[in-house]
């Protein structure tokens, strides 16, 4: 661990000045509320803190998104969703926007009942804005779609809730988008040592260790519709996207997958939904995003 760590946060911090120029580039859209800095878990610490972004004209009864930002487990915070969140905002949702805290300082484990405690405390703050607690997708890009789908098979299992050590809660998904998600960590290849070291030195010895694979977890919970992005130029994530929906489609959970072998003929980056939102590929794969989101309130 000694020797990953440092090489992986010089990565990071490579990766963290091409999104701030990236970021810095970009143009916030206009007419959102927003509350900031909110602490889902009241103990000073700056990776518990949540954003509410909403249409300032609206009817009081927003649909809701749930987001968990990407960065390798080990970088980001809220801000680097901050753009992401805001365009889905603007197309008339409600959206929570999340920190939570990184590896090596916690473990992956951790880092879901930070997520657990930021919809715990979702569920507790529903009537303090314009918002329908019944309409909810959870979205995450890269981890984050690891976290946030592992948090969507926690939410319906005891089981598993035991495992991970959350409290139950309350909180129902409607549907779940993952955007390049990386959910399958015990699979060897170059994800295997960067990832299973991040469960803790003696992760064969956990009670998570059967569970660092996203289908050691479908078949012990009630996944929502769900929704997949892959793409052609996204070399960490395009198989495992591909082997999440067939294991979705293998437990019978309704799922769809949008995936772009290439895009007017250039390949398609990791996350790109995300981090070009407002780019034609990105409008289209949320476009796709939220269909399954409205089909799966409408049913």
């Amino acid at each position: 661990m000694s020797v990953v760590f440092p090489i992986m946060h010089q990565f990071w911090n490579f990766v963290k000045r091409s999104d701030d120029a990236r970021l810095a580039k970009q143009t916030e859209p206009a007419g959102i509320a927003r509350v900031c800095d909110l602490p889902y878990l009241d103990d000073g610490d700056r990776y518990h803190l949540l954003d509410v972004y909403y249409p300032e004209v609206n009817d009081g009864k927003l649909p809701v998104i749930i987001d968990v930002h990407g960065g390798g487990w080990m970088y980001g915070d809220k801000e680097l969703n901050k753009m992401y969140c805001l365009n889905l905002a603007k197309r008339g949702y409600l959206v929570f926007n999340m920190s939570y805290r990184l590896c090596p300082q916690v473990t992956i484990k951790e880092q879901l009942q930070d997520v657990m405690a930021a919809l715990c405390w979702i569920e507790r703050h529903f009537s303090e804005y314009p918002c329908d607690a019944g309409k909810i997708l959870l979205t995450g890009d890269s981890a984050g779609a690891q976290l946030a789908s592992f948090t969507a098979a926690l939410l319906t299992s005891e089981e598993l809730r035991s495992v991970f050590e959350v409290p139950a809660c309350g909180l129902k998904l409607t549907a779940l988008g993952l955007v390049s998600p990386v959910v399958y960590l015990n699979a060897g290849g170059y994800m295997g040592f960067y990832t299973t070291k991040m469960w803790g030195e003696d992760y064969k010895k956990l009670p998570t260790y059967p569970f660092m694979n996203l289908d050691a977890l479908l078949p012990l919970a009630k996944m929502p519709p769900t929704f997949l992005v892959a793409s052609s130029g996204d070399f960490m994530a395009k198989e495992q996207a591909r082997r999440a929906y067939a294991d979705f489609k293998a437990q019978g959970i309704p799922v769809t997958l949008m995936d772009f072998p290439t895009f007017e003929g250039e390949d398609l980056p990791h996350v790109f939904s995300v981090i070009y939102p407002e780019s034609k590929a990105g409008v289209m794969a949320i476009e796709g995003m939220l269909k399954v989101f409205t089909d799966a309130m409408e049913s």
